[in-house]
């Protein structure tokens, strides 16, 4: 997720921010706009940079609007969250994410949005996400992904998926919908969709946890006898796994030029993971920016 605004005025910060560099990983970019000014602004510097000094930028292959950031500073300003009952702006944006990318000359596969239930509980009670909805059908989207909590909630507190289950019902044919909210492991995907009919699931926590975790999707992952519990599902990296990634990133960085604090950050990480494999605790907690909200 990177700031619209920053983006559009050039900031290099924000810039560094996108990761795009593998052609082989398909890779979105989440743009947190609440004007169309800003989003077109920033879609323009983005192809601009693909043609010059960023040509990495061609490889993003979708584009979505965040609208379900909880921080407070994102809130503040109007943005994320705050949007979702401002029905004629998103209306503008959507309509004009969906006209540029029938214009533009990347390679963008899908765009789209993610909501929140609202930006708290009376919103969420007053179901402004299917109002929301209705706007992504006539606009043209392509998916919108659905956190099953509102704003006002914090990732210890239960999803509530029947959302999705209404989100994908009202959507028109053609508007994937992707569940997000407590899917640790294969099995939790497959609960998720069985229950809202969803067209697919996004992991956020799960992944941060065990990167792992995403070999349990595989059709050659050995079959799942039970739930896994919360942190990470029942495939972890060996030692050797962790240690080969590891090398593998720092390479990377090196010959990208990768900030230090972000090369720290991930480093910080493989060793949790090295731990992990160990001493077989998979308690340990992750080390995240101040910034992600893991609570």
């Amino acid at each position: 997720m990177v700031r619209a605004g920053a983006l559009a005025k050039n900031n290099a910060s924000s810039l560094d921010l996108l990761d795009v560099h593998d052609p082989h990983t398909p890779t979105g970019v989440q743009l947190l706009a609440k004007s169309v000014d800003e989003l077109l602004g920033s879609l323009d510097r983005l192809e601009a940079l693909a043609a010059t000094s960023r040509p990495w930028f061609g490889n993003i292959a979708a584009v979505d609007l965040n609208f379900g950031c909880p921080s407070p500073d994102v809130i503040r300003n109007g943005s994320g969250p705050a949007m979702l009952k401002r029905r004629g702006r998103l209306l503008e944006l959507f309509t004009a994410l969906v006209a540029w990318k029938a214009e533009t000359g990347l390679s963008i596969h899908a765009c789209g949005c993610k909501i929140r239930l609202g930006l708290n509980r009376v919103e969420k009670e007053a179901k402004v996400y299917l109002a929301l909805v209705d706007v992504a059908n006539e606009a043209g989207l392509d998916f919108v992904t659905v956190h099953a909590r509102h704003a006002g909630q914090r990732s210890r507190d239960p999803p509530t998926w029947d959302a999705i289950r209404e989100v994908k019902a009202r959507a028109r044919a053609g508007l994937a919908v992707i569940g997000n909210g407590n899917v640790f492991s294969a099995l939790d995907a497959v609960a998720m969709r069985e229950q809202t009919g969803c067209d697919g699931v996004m992991l956020a926590r799960a992944a941060m946890r065990n990167p792992m975790v995403f070999s349990d999707f595989l059709p050659s992952a050995p079959p799942q006898s039970e739930v896994a519990d919360w942190d990470g599902g029942r495939m972890w990296p060996s030692l050797a796994e962790v240690d080969a990634a590891r090398i593998n990133y720092a390479s990377m960085a090196a010959e990208l030029g990768t900030k230090p604090k972000f090369v720290a950050f991930h480093d910080r990480n493989f060793l949790r993971l090295r731990e992990v494999a160990l001493t077989g605790n998979r308690a340990l907690p992750v080390d995240s920016p101040s910034t992600v909200h893991l609570t």
